[in-house]
Formats: structure tokens, sequence, C-alpha cells
């Protein structure tokens, strides 16, 4: 084996080495728990890889010093040799020689130890081989049990996620029957004023739209003197205000103001505001956002603070604020026909805020429950004023909320843009521009637009409630309504009175026509019994061959045949005209008569009406 051999050899070997240490430190990745032996197995073969290195380090270090001291012999060799050729060979070239000898038979050791070293190599090179498929084999194993363990992952968390929502449910359902049975089991309040009331403002309002109502109708629409507005006022929209409020002694003799708006556009913290009037020692109204959309809520002055609710037939009942707490849209979602155990919620509160001032917070028109819809259009026309609160993040405008405003809002509208801290003027600007243009595209009139947010001065939302005026006409409604009976009254009284003279001025005229009827008969007869005793009856003798007869006078004749043309021509048209007049008279006297008992008769029943009026008016004021 030449030198370069013995250089290439060494190399390879070095090179395979530190090449499969690479191949081996490049492989990563594994788990330790699902290799752990093998893992070991690694570990030794690199260790051992490791101490070949070394040795083929010391090989090479060995190998390059020897084939330095090679190439030295080898020039002195040459140099020896070119001696030998030119003078001859003598002992120092023998002894140089046998020192090449020794140097060829350590390259021939080293070659074999590095032979030995190849064959080491190249087994330990089949058993990284070995180990890499089986690392290869693991690590698909190991790819197959991620996914696995992926899937399963995900199979949990959706196993997870439908066990929270199924938790959420239970919660909801827990919650829905904990807030009916404490509204089945809530206690009427000590105070039975409230039923009492309520019973006599239905029999009032039953009397009005029934029996009153009837015994007007039974005289002014026939006369043409009630106009659709007021009997609209008076039976309709008019009464049913006045009834509804008059059930509520909290909204009496205040300004009253219902707010209205999307979820979480800021009613409560307006509401809070209004209350505290931003001072810090009042505390803060306790109700919240979910609370106040789901039913109807009046929040009003009082002794103290008091939750309750109205039910259905009018019974005021009394609930603690944890039950009230509970009256959320999720809760009441679970309690189906919830208007068949609350009409609405009524909060008293100690505050001076309150002393003249009514709020209504409402559910809102926008929500998908009819239901919700149908308490918010009940109760908003007892108010003074609509407050509608928009979020200017939202930056529109609900559609149906819209259309139901515009078909049951009969009370000013204002228009809150809540929040508008949270936006740049500009983009407030634009908001509010396309609120003012949907709504008046809609037909919608708008008393004001108020700008608000949680930093703005208390005095941007106060003044616009300052400037609602209060409807007296509803609570004046039965002061009225008793002063139009009255005056219904004394018209009809006047008119029983122009029927009766009516009839007496008929029947005068009657008698009279009795009494010339009667002198003309009179007439008649004279007339008659003259012409009667006009012919003679005069007896003849027998000598005149004449019997006896009546005769006349050709004047006789002539005044008989003038006094029967008078009773034809005169007396006897007299006598039917006075007849066909005594007829027509008795059959207006007739008429007058009835029209007498009817005025009389509508007059007895309407100033009976009035005096139950005024009796029912009493016992609801005392």
């Amino acid at each position: 084996m030449d030198s370069v051999t013995i250089v290439f050899v060494v190399v390879a070997a070095f090179v395979g080495v530190a090449i499969g240490w690479g191949m081996f430190g490049r492989k990563k990745g594994i788990a330790p728990s699902a290799m752990e032996e093998s893992q070991n197995e690694k570990e030794a073969l690199l260790q051992q890889l490791k101490e070949s290195e070394e040795k083929a380090q010391g090989i090479k270090q060995q190998y390059e010093k020897l084939l330095a001291e090679a190439k030295y012999q080898t020039k002195a060799l040459d140099e020896k040799l070119k001696a030998v050729i030119e003078e001859g060979a003598d002992e120092a070239i023998r002894q140089q020689l046998a020192e090449v000898d020794k140097l060829k038979k350590k390259i021939k050791s080293l070659e074999d130890e590095n032979e030995e070293f190849e064959d080491d190599l190249d087994a330990c090179k089949k058993k990284l081989k070995n180990k890499e498929s089986e690392f290869s084999k693991l690590r698909d194993e190991l790819d197959t049990a991620l996914r696995e363990k992926k899937k399963l992952q995900e199979d949990l968390q959706k196993v997870a996620d439908e066990l929270e929502e199924k938790a959420q449910e239970l919660n909801v359902k827990i919650e829905s029957l904990t807030f009916v049975q404490e509204i089945l089991t809530a206690k009427r309040t000590a105070d039975d004023s409230v039923t009492r009331l309520h019973a006599k403002i239905d029999s009032l309002s039953e009397f009005i739209r029934g029996e009153l109502k009837d015994a007007v109708a039974g005289i002014y629409p026939l006369k043409d003197e009630l106009n659709d507005e007021l009997n609209d006022e008076l039976y309709g929209s008019g009464h049913e205000s006045w009834a509804i409020a008059a059930k509520k002694s909290w909204i009496q003799g205040k300004t009253s103001i219902a707010f209205v708006g999307e979820f979480s556009a800021g009613k409560t913290s307006i509401v809070n505001r209004i209350l505290s009037q931003d001072d810090p020692s009042v505390p803060r109204l306790p109700v919240s956002t979910k609370a106040t959309t789901a039913i109807p809520t009046y929040i009003s002055g009082g002794v103290g603070t008091f939750y309750q609710f109205v039910t259905p037939n009018n019974e005021l009942k009394s609930i603690s604020e944890e039950t009230f707490k509970r009256v959320s849209k999720e809760v009441l979602d679970q309690v189906k026909g919830v208007s068949s155990l609350i009409q609405y919620f009524v909060m008293t509160y100690k505050n001076p805020n309150l002393n003249q001032l009514s709020i209504l917070d409402t559910p809102g028109f926008n929500s998908n429950d009819e239901e919700d819809a149908e308490r918010t259009i009940g109760v908003i026309n007892e108010c003074d004023a609509l407050f509608w609160v928009f979020d200017v993040n939202a930056g529109t405008v609900n559609r149906s909320s819209i259309d139901l405003i515009k078909k049951y809002l009969k009370k000013p509208l204002y228009v809150v843009i809540n929040k508008v801290d949270t936006k740049a003027q500009t983009e407030v600007d634009k908001v509010e521009g396309l609120i003012r243009k949907t709504l008046s595209d809609a037909g919608l009139s708008v008393k004001g637009f108020t700008r608000f947010s949680a930093k703005a001065p208390l005095d941007d939302i106060m003044k616009p409630i300052a400037s609602v005026t209060h409807d007296d006409d509803r609570e004046n409604y039965l002061n009225n309504l008793a002063e139009l009976v009255s005056g219904w009254v004394a018209e009809q009284e006047k008119d029983v009175v122009k029927a009766k003279k009516k009839a007496d001025d008929l029947l005068k005229k009657s008698n009279n026509l009795v009494d010339k009827y009667n002198k003309s008969i009179e007439n008649l007869s004279d007339h008659c019994v003259t012409v009667s005793n006009i012919p003679n009856y005069t007896e003849h003798d027998i000598m005149f061959w004449k019997d006896d007869n009546y005769e006349m006078s050709q004047e006789e004749f002539s005044r008989m045949i003038n006094l029967l043309q008078t009773i034809r021509e005169q007396d006897c048209n007299a006598l039917c005209d006075l007849y066909n007049q005594q007829m027509e008279t008795r059959g207006e006297l007739q008429e007058a008569w009835n029209d007498h008992a009817q005025e009389r008769e509508q007059w007895q029943r309407l100033n009976q009406c009035n005096e139950i009026l005024k009796k029912k008016i009493k016992e609801l004021k005392n």
C-alpha cells in the first residue's frame, strides 16, 4: 500500500465517522416515553462512535507522523540511492534500509489496525442503519399516535363544550324554576289598596264604556253633536290612557319618561346617572340590563327600596332583590306565558330625584319575541315622552323598531346617541346624520337629538328631560267627563221641556179644532133644520081635486136652493177640512207625546248615569 492509499483510507475513515456522527446527530423529535430503550442503545452507539472518532484522530496523527517520516526517509533514500548508483552501497545505506523496513512494518501494522477499525466502523454503521429504520418506524407510530391524540383532544373539547352548554342550560332552567317558585309563592303586600283601586277603576271603566256610553249615544249621535275625536277621547285611547295610568299611583302627578333601545345601548347607565345625579353618596339603582329588558319596569320614588310586581288580576306582590335580578331574557324564555304571572315590575327607591319623575325601562321593540314588543307597546303611551337610546358604535337603526314606533307611538319622541366618547366627532356626525335621515324618511318626527356618554355633563340628558311637558289631560279625564255629562243632562232637560211645550201646544190646537168641528156640525144642523122648514104642508079640499102636500113659493124655493148649496159647498167642506186638520193634529200630538216620552226617558237615563258617575268618582277619590 503506497502513501496515497494510506492517506485516502485514513481520511475516508475519518470522514465516514464524521458523517455518521452528523447524520445521527440530526435525528430528533422522537418521544423519550415511546423509545427509551432505543434511545439508550443510540447513546451507546454514539459513545462508541465518539471513541472511534478519537481513535481515528490518534491513527491520523500517527499516520501523519509516519507519513512525514516516510517522506523524509524516502527523500533520504532517494539521495542515498543516487549516491549508491554513483558511488556504490556502504554500511550506512544498509542501516538506512533496515530503518525503512522497520518503518514499513509499522505502516503494515497501522494498515492492519486501520482495517480492523474499518470493520468495526462498518458494523457500527449497520447498527446505526438498523436503528434509523427502527426510529423511522417509531416516528411513524408516534405521528399516528399524535394524530389520534389530536383527534381525541378535539373530541374531548367538543364534549367539554357540549357539557358546558348543557351546564349553562341546566343553570338557566334551575334559575327559571327558582324564579317561578319565588313568583308563585310571593306574598301580597300588606296594603291591599292596589287591589281595591283596580277594582274601582275597572268598575268605573266598565260603566263609562257601557251604560254611560249607551245613554249618551241614544241622544247625541242623532243630533250629530259628537265627532270622532271626542268619541275617541271619551271611550277610546283617552279613556284607556286614563284607566291604565289611574291604576299606577307611582306615575300620578309626575313627569313620566320611557327608555327604549337596543341591547347594550347604555340605557341602564343613563338611568343610574339620572338617579344619582352624579352624587357618589347616593347608591346606584341595582338593576341590570338583562332584568330591565325582560319585563316593563317602573322606577319611582318611595319611602324605601322595594321590589314588587303586579299580577294579571291586579294584585301587588313583593319579591326580593335576588328574585328581581333573576329576571333575564334567558330565564323568561324558559317560562312560557310569563304574562300570566306578571304584568310589570314596580320598583320604588328612596331618591329625591324621583319626586317629580318616574322612569319606565322597557323590553324594547327589537326582540324577536312578540310578547316583548306587546309589553312595550302596551306601556309606552302611558308616558309623557319616549327616549330612544342608540349606541353610536352600532351605526344603524332597527327597521322593525321604526315600524312599531311609527304605528303605535302617540307621544313625543327624543333620540339619545350614547357613548359618543368612543368615536371621533366626525364619525358621530355621520351616525347622527344617518339616524336623522332614516327617521325622517320613515315619517317620524323627533323633538330633539342628544349626544351623551359616561363622560358627558349630566345636564346634557337632564335638559331634554326637563323640557318634557306633563300631560294633565289624562289625570283630568274624569273631571272633564263629569262636566260634559252634567252639561248634557242640563241640555237634555231643556229638550224635555221643549217637547212638553210642543205637545201641550198641539193638544190645545187639537181641542180648538174639536170646538170648531162641533160648531160646524151645529151650523150644518141649523141649516138642515132651516131647509126642512121651508116647504109648508098644505091641506086641500076635495073640490080642488088636489092631494095634501108640501108647497113653497118661488122665493122660498130659491132660499132652499141657496141653503142646500151652502150646506154642500161650505158646511160639508168645512166639516171635512176640520176633520182632516183634527186627524193631522192628533197625529202630531201623538208624535209629540212620544217624543216627549222618549226625551224624558233619555233624560232620566242620562241623569241616572250622571248620578252614578258622580258617586263612582267620589268613591274612587276616597
